[in-house]
């Protein structure tokens, strides 16, 4: 968001795009978790809760910088391994809903707007769209919906795939040695943060976001119809 302070329609965009994705993330997890009987996302009151009982520090930081964050982790019934698989499904929900939205922003987006070009950088996401407000503004949604779906796939916690992985994997001391340390001792955190700012902080470094944001909005799009070249 930093390198997008002159590009009026791309910063309401994304702004627009995280504050509806992190209430939409939630809304999907509580709502899929009570449909397979889990009454503790809802009971948590998340679904009434503002946007700083969502985001971390940290998260906002990484939206300030790059455009892109993560929401909070739903509390959900999680210590039972019977029902781990229920629990996986709810928090798929989440990034689900990021795909969803991301996939309605280009289906708007080819009623107001033009073929795009989406340039993958090592520091920024840059497009070039036609000269108009509307059309620069529905790209940037879908662009912060579905870099908010590529965050949520990383598999290190706070993310809600490095939630599955240690929801769905073994039950070892050395295993779960190994999320304390990732998550109480925030070197989860700071793995995450690292992928999401090194790319910005370091011309040439590799961005996660950045190398898959182009492909998936492609293959989203071909599913409407539209090209984005």
């Amino acid at each position: 968001m930093l390198f997008h302070l002159a590009e009026p329609a791309a910063l309401l965009g994304i702004v627009v795009a995280f504050l509806i994705g992190v209430f939409a993330h939630d809304a999907a997890q509580v709502l899929t978790a009570r449909v397979v009987r889990d009454p503790t996302p809802l009971r948590s009151g998340r679904l009434t809760t503002g946007v700083k009982d969502r985001l971390s520090p940290f998260s906002g930081l990484a939206v300030f910088i790059v455009g892109h964050g993560w929401a909070e982790s739903v509390p959900m019934n999680d210590v039972w391994r019977r029902r781990r698989f229920h629990v996986a499904v709810a928090v798929l929900a989440g990034p689900l809903a990021y795909l969803l939205l991301a996939l309605g922003s280009l289906a708007l987006f080819q009623v107001v707007g033009d073929p795009a070009r989406v340039f993958l950088g090592d520091r920024v996401t840059e497009v070039t769209v036609p000269d108009s407000f509307a059309a620069e503004l529905t790209l940037w949604l879908a662009i912060t919906f579905g870099s908010m779906f590529i965050v949520s796939l990383i598999p290190v916690p706070p993310t809600d795939a490095g939630r599955l992985v240690f929801l769905l994997g073994g039950t070892s001391q050395g295993w779960r040695s190994l999320h304390h340390r990732l998550t109480d001792g925030n070197i989860g955190l700071v793995i995450l943060l690292a992928l999401l700012l090194l790319p910005v902080l370091f011309v040439g470094f590799p961005s996660v976001v950045g190398q898959l944001i182009g492909p998936l909005l492609r293959g989203l799009a071909a599913l409407i119809g539209l090209n984005l070249a």
